[in-house]
């Protein structure tokens, strides 16, 4: 069925946690004109029905929606990704997942090919790209406001449930894999990696990542056990450091570095400068930049070929903690 000026239909397919704030969005959306909401393909017929009463939208139990659909939002744990992408991308529809775009990166490559091969948009759901923070701290590094960038340190951690359908390296970290690889502004080139299953299961629930740049390096450190909620990137440069708070979207510079003095380096301390953003919700941005892409009025931020790049870390990241040695991501 075919877009009426210009407004495509939309079906969420899944609608979990994370679906149900995808949903809450989409309706704001659609209450803006942006879209038709198609309704939400739900496999729980308890919550297929809770969706109805609360939100008072059209469920599907099965892939009967997807014909009346232009475009497919899909938020399903991580196993299905690969499963619902490719049945959407067969069925020509524009496609947005969430991260991570599939379990493996030749799930990806598979995937990739074929959106590549449809011309319809795909986009994966790296949400933290979507961060006015993260915007403003990628202008500052390429504009050398610390100078040259030596190495970050990212933090996505804080006390909750364990995610129940992989490893908290390739459901949480990954958001900081991504992000480091954009701060850097180029692909990780090798990665050591230690994995943790503290809470005894077959899931990591700890871990600890080092990536490699050449010249640069970011460490990189997730878990679900630190009091708090921290989504934190320092990055440190030869003329200052950049503190990103990615929560409460703020950006500071540090104007703090080291100048060699007689018989040893000094701390110069410059001072704070501090750079309030307005803030915006990160998943409404990505909502909108992908209805922008189905329009043709914008290019993917986050591609199924950035979903691999990312997945072939990982994929490297956990052969590291197998073999306890430092992997090329390749």
């Amino acid at each position: 069925m075919a877009s009426v000026k210009n407004v495509p239909a939309v079906l969420q397919v899944g609608a979990g946690r994370w679906g149900t704030n995808h949903l809450r969005v989409l309706l704001r959306l659609r209450d803006e004109g942006l879209l038709r909401l198609v309704g939400v393909q739900e496999s729980d017929p308890a919550r297929r029905k809770a969706l109805e009463s609360e939100f008072g939208v059209k469920t599907f139990a099965d892939d009967s929606g997807l014909k009346e659909a232009d475009a497919v939002d899909i938020v399903v744990p991580t196993y299905s990704h690969y499963e619902h992408a490719k049945k959407a991308l067969l069925a020509d529809k524009h496609v947005m997942v969430e991260k991570p775009l599939a379990e493996t990166s030749a799930q990806g490559l598979e995937l990739a090919a074929l959106a590549k091969k449809s011309g319809k948009t795909a986009l994966v759901g790296h949400i933290f790209r979507h961060n006015p923070a993260a915007d403003l701290a990628r202008k500052m590094i390429a504009d050398r406001e610390i100078g040259r960038v030596r190495f970050m340190r990212g933090r996505f951690m804080g006390f909750r449930y364990q995610e129940h359908d992989a490893g908290i390296l390739i459901t949480t970290a990954i958001h900081f894999l991504y992000l480091s690889d954009f701060f850097h502004g180029r692909p990780t080139q090798a990665v050591r990696a230690r994995t943790f299953h503290t809470l005894g299961t077959p899931l990591d629930d700890v871990c600890a990542v080092h990536l490699e740049y050449g010249d640069a390096f970011t460490f990189v450190e997730s878990d679900y056990f630190t009091p708090g909620k921290w989504r934190t990137f320092d990055i440190i440069g030869t003329q200052g450091a950049l503190f990103v708070d990615l929560l409460k979207q703020t950006v500071s510079v540090h104007r703090k570095y080291h100048v060699r003095g007689q018989d040893r380096f000094e701390a110069y301390d410059g001072g704070v400068i501090e750079n309030p953003l307005k803030f915006q919700e990160p998943l409404e941005l990505e909502l909108r930049h992908f209805l922008a892409c189905v329009r043709g009025e914008a290019k993917p931020l986050t591609n199924f070929e950035d979903g691999v790049t990312v997945l072939k870390t990982i994929e490297a990241a956990y052969q590291s903690a197998k073999t306890d040695r430092t992997v090329p991501v390749v």
